[in-house]
């Protein structure tokens, strides 16, 4: 998508799969914070990071940072 961006071709709109473990500890954390406030951030924060690791970008940058650098500091 993003060469035929570039290519200034039409892109098909595709929508992406995020497949879950729900072993994992993150996806547990999550679950545990169901309810808190912290739970969007938490979930908004593990889909940009799966979006990172398959080469996107969050559409927001400046709010991933936000939100890692508060998780973190809690």
């Amino acid at each position: 998508a993003r060469l035929l961006k570039q290519a200034r071709q039409p892109v098909p709109e595709v929508k992406p799969v995020l497949d879950i473990n729900p072993e994992h500890a993150l996806i547990q954390r999550l679950q545990a914070d169901a309810g808190k406030p912290a739970f969007a951030d938490l979930a908004q924060v593990i889909f940009d990071q799966a979006l990172l690791a398959e080469g996107g970008m969050p559409e927001d940058p400046a709010s991933y940072v936000r939100r890692v650098n508060a998780l973190l500091t809690q």
